[in-house]
């Protein structure tokens, strides 16, 4: 399996560039784009969030909370003091990093049905209803702030395949067709709950059609130009060269 520096690397470099194409299309803002980029590369981490003792997932729950802790802060009237801001925070981060992480812990198994294709569709239907219900995000950025999650979660999975075949280095690994799989054999109650916990959030989920107009139309897209019309970087060079 690869490990987490290249989990990171891979996730950050994806959803850079997915992010910087919805950018260039006009499909999301510069607020859109952070949001996107950090659940894509939260999503590239998230296989391996069932490691119980891992310093890089103990770093992720941390990452974890952090966002998830700021994401409550911004929710926050304007009208908040400092200090009941900064509590609102540390709490959250508290009940992230430590109840929950624990709670996590102790009914996952590393490598089990968390590291799976059917948990990519939990964590993304999960994300879309989170950001959705309690961040009032419109429709259509919680879905695709969901999908950077599922993308993300999928390339780590795909990425673990690949490192396992050990293509330069004589025959695959034994772990080799374990990571992009559809359940757990040997855990028939795990993968059941995970199916059926899935099917319940999609039908909890908000209305994903805003979603589907949104970014899935030929229209969305008339305005995006892969490569410059004129000269390259002109628009870099106006802004900071020429002045």
């Amino acid at each position: 399996m690869a490990d987490f520096k290249t989990h990171l690397t891979v996730s950050s470099i994806c959803s850079s560039a997915a992010a910087t194409f919805l950018l260039a299309a006009s499909l999301a803002t510069p607020n859109e784009v952070m949001l996107f980029f950090i659940m894509g590369v939260i999503g590239g981490l998230l296989p391996d969030i069932d490691s119980d003792s891992s310093v890089p997932v103990r770093l992720l729950f941390t990452f974890i909370a952090t966002v998830i802790s700021f994401l409550v802060l911004f929710h926050q009237g304007a009208d908040s003091s400092a200090i009941e801001l900064f509590a609102i925070w540390l709490g959250s981060f508290l009940v992230v990093k430590f109840v929950f992480f624990s709670m996590f812990t102790r009914i996952t198994v590393h490598r089990g049905i968390i590291h799976s294709v059917p948990a990519s569709f939990f964590f993304w239907f999960f994300t879309t209803i989170v950001l959705y219900r309690f961040f009032n995000f419109p429709k259509e950025t919680v879905w695709m702030a969901g999908f950077f999650v599922f993308g993300g979660f999928i390339v780590h999975l795909i990425l673990d395949e690949i490192v396992s075949l050990n293509l330069f280095k004589g025959a695959p690994k034994r772990s080799c067709g374990t990571a992009f799989k559809f359940g757990v054999a040997r855990d028939i109650k795990s993968t059941v709950t995970v199916y059926v916990a899935t099917i319940i959030l999609f039908m909890a989920a908000p209305d994903y059609t805003p979603f589907v107009r949104t970014y899935f139309s030929p229209r969305s897209f008339a305005s995006l130009h892969l490569f410059p019309k004129g000269f390259w970087f002109e628009n870099l060079y106006r802004s900071y060269i020429k002045q």
